[in-house]
């Protein structure tokens, strides 16, 4: 291959390799089927790039359409990349209305170069800015990143269909020697930048997604998909050092019977009762407060700019609510669990609060089940063996 047709390929093989090197990091990251789709994109862009840095004028007017479709196609496979990682939707239908009319129209003006030129570049750019304007009107995530390819992929969507334009406007509009023309190299050079860009960036919000994936999987109880006893400490040691959050409450719940439900109704039923715990915890708390599953049964929550009697009603209702959902236990069974509530006035009282909400569990434990105690009051206490259930007496009662 000489020099002349190596430089005239050179767009069509960096694309070829980015969509090879898009690949492999969907390989190895498979969540990520954005980058499958931007592979897609490129590779079906690429080849009608390098058919037409080669081809005669004839070839092209011969295989117009051909061309046209592909570019479509490619052009389509990266609105869904971007459609797909902003989760919006990808408007198919009205894809292929643009896609149809881009077509039938480059076939009519098959004998004018310029015409078709400025159709495609029309149907491809309209198709790129369908989920670009999904994103702007659901009002998308502020991540920084995220803004940067917003405004990238509105940026390259708009000079798409502007780019023939501006050429024809800046007097260059004769494309006999279609591969030298100014318009030809305008559109390898802007489609080359805007690759290399979005690759880079893609890449870098799939590395950034699957280093989220594994904190999550680190901090997360994978059951249940709350907080688990490390990231509880880490997460609650910095809510400490905020003093405008003070001050706090530890509340300290325990499933009442629990091993009782595992061995009655199975231990699948017994996760769904950690889970349906974990959401109604979690719909009783403000966005600062912190919710975990400490193991087994138990469940610890960081309340934020809270005092004791506030920290009472919030148990009060969670336990109430549980008491309540006939969802996953049976009817003839009732779902409870016991709180303890310890206060938190400085940064210093994690610890000792955790303790002393467990004992105040444990205590509710032991005075009947099914209670809320709270740090300074005095209860009664109960012999924690006369609080089991008659093994001989259908269970009614969890």
């Amino acid at each position: 291959m000489d020099k002349e047709h190596l430089y005239v390929l050179a767009p069509a093989l960096t694309l070829l390799f980015l969509s090879g090197l898009l690949l492999l990091c969907w390989v190895f990251q498979r969540q990520q089927r954005f980058l499958l789709w931007q592979c897609c994109a490129y590779a079906l862009t690429a080849l009608p790039f390098a058919f037409q840095s080669t081809a005669s004028t004839e070839m092209l007017y011969r295989y117009a359409a051909i061309s046209c479709t592909l570019y479509l196609l490619g052009g389509w496979f990266l609105a869904k990349c971007w459609a797909e990682h902003w989760r919006v939707p990808t408007q198919t239908r009205v894809s292929l209305a643009i896609a149809l009319v881009t077509l039938i129209s480059a076939i009519y003006y098959s004998n004018n170069l310029l015409a078709r030129v400025h159709i495609s570049s029309a149907g491809i750019g309209l198709i790129m800015l369908l989920p670009v304007l999904s994103a702007l009107r659901h009002r998308h995530s502020p991540d920084w990143l995220d803004k940067v390819l917003l405004t990238s992929a509105l940026i390259y969507s708009v000079i798409t269909i502007t780019r023939p334009m501006i050429i024809t406007v800046l007097g260059h509009s004769e494309f006999e020697k279609f591969a030298n023309s100014v318009y030809w190299f305008a559109s390898a050079m802007s489609t080359l930048f805007f690759a290399i860009f979005f690759t880079v960036l893609m890449a870098a919000i799939a590395i950034r997604a699957t280093i989220r994936q594994l904190r999550n999987e680190r901090d997360q109880d994978s059951l249940t998909q709350i907080l688990n006893r490390r990231a509880f400490y880490e997460l609650a040691r910095c809510r400490l050092e905020d003093k405008r959050l003070l001050p706090m409450a530890i509340l300290a719940g325990d499933i009442d019977h629990f091993k009782r439900i595992n061995d009655t109704w199975g231990h699948s039923r017994g996760d769904e009762v950690l889970k349906l715990i974990s959401a109604t915890l979690q719909r009783n708390v403000r966005g600062f407060d912190l919710v975990a599953r400490f193991g087994g049964e138990e469940f610890v929550m960081l309340l934020t700019r809270i005092d004791l009697a506030e920290a009472e009603q919030v148990a009060q209702r969670i336990r109430l609510e549980l008491r309540s959902d006939h969802s996953v236990l049976p009817k003839n069974a009732t779902l409870t669990m016991s709180f303890g509530v310890a206060p938190i006035e400085n940064a210093k009282q994690l610890e000792s609060a955790l303790k002393e909400a467990d004992d105040l569990l444990y205590a509710a434990k032991h005075a009947g089940r099914d209670q809320v105690h709270v740090s300074g009051n005095n209860y009664q206490n109960i012999d924690f063996e006369h609080t089991m259930p008659n093994p001989g007496v259908s269970a009614s009662h969890i």
